[in-house]
């Protein structure tokens, strides 16, 4: 009997299709049609003879045997990148359109400074930066990469560690000879706190009060935007709780002090690179990665 030849290209396409959770968002990675998407998927499951994915008009969910396919097609799509990596890759110039998605403080305090040396490494790779303050729609959007500071909710991504910080009160000379500094954490209560629109949980700050809770503050200034809070509190109108690696000019040139440092909670927050599929991963977007996982390290 003969056996029917499984495609490479196919398992790309079941893979990407499983991680991404539906034909039209697999299409949107592998920039494809749908309806390529679900010829090969079927090409697929007759080959194989079985249901790789449960399909109504509103889900797609994998099967059994999908799931038991997914682990070894991805691990077999891992050989062959490695393969091509070893003999192919340093054969031809990385090039390639790499789209990076970042928070504005991000983008301008921690991508814009390395950008350079990634030119300079990779000249033939270019660059699209986009700066948001909304969590990007990575298939909507075309992302390659977006950068997330904080846990993931979103299970469906992949994500490389490439660093992390840690957040830090801050406030303007000029505001603390005006309304004085705050000896304990209960003082900022009597204070100009400013904070974020959205999410609520940047109003929570990591210092704790006398019952060990986390102080959540009620912010008389309120942004969507950690750049704008920080010029905010530069120009003299309260407190605000920012990552550090966004006010380290300002602290060398004395616009901000820290505050009760002794009392920040002491907690690494992880950065993460995240992106869709392993199996669509270019080499110019792997190398990006890499990079900024040599970079950054601790931004605290």
């Amino acid at each position: 009997m003969n056996k029917a030849m499984i495609k490479l290209d196919e398992l790309k396409i079941f893979v990407t299709t499983a991680e991404a959770g539906s034909f039209a968002a697999a299409a949107g990675v592998l920039g494809v049609a749908p309806s390529v998407i679900s010829k090969s998927i079927k090409s697929l499951e007759a080959k194989l003879r079985t249901t790789l994915f449960n399909r109504t008009t509103r889900s797609l969910r994998i099967t059994d045997e999908g799931r038991w396919l997914l682990e070894r097609a991805a691990s077999t799509l891992g050989e062959v990148d490695a393969i091509a990596a070893r003999f192919l890759d340093h054969s031809s110039e990385p090039a390639g359109r790499l789209i990076v998605d970042a928070a504005t403080p991000f983008a301008l305090h921690a991508i814009a400074p390395i950008v350079a040396g990634f030119r300079q490494r990779y000249p033939k790779v270019e660059i699209v930066l986009h700066s948001s303050e909304a969590v990007s729609d990575l298939i909507a959007n075309r992302v390659d990469v977006a950068i997330r500071i904080g846990a993931l909710k979103d299970s469906t991504l992949k994500a490389k560690r490439i660093g992390t910080t840690r957040r830090g009160i801050y406030a303007s000379p000029g505001y603390l000879a005006r309304q004085g500094s705050p000896s304990s954490p209960a003082d900022l209560h009597d204070h100009f706190c400013l904070g974020f629109t959205e999410p609520q949980s940047l109003n929570v700050w990591p210092i704790m009060d006398e019952s060990g809770e986390a102080i959540a503050i009620n912010p008389v200034i309120s942004a969507n935007s950690g750049e704008t809070l920080k010029q905010l509190a530069v120009f003299h109108n309260g407190i605000a709780c920012l990552s550090s690696f966004t006010v380290r000019r300002e602290l060398e040139r004395g616009e901000l002090v820290a505050l009760l440092a002794d009392r920040i909670e002491a907690q690494a927050i992880p950065i993460n690179a995240v992106y869709y599929s392993e199996a669509a991963v270019a080499r110019h977007i792997r190398l990006f990665l890499d990079f900024l996982k040599e970079e950054m390290g601790d931004l605290s």
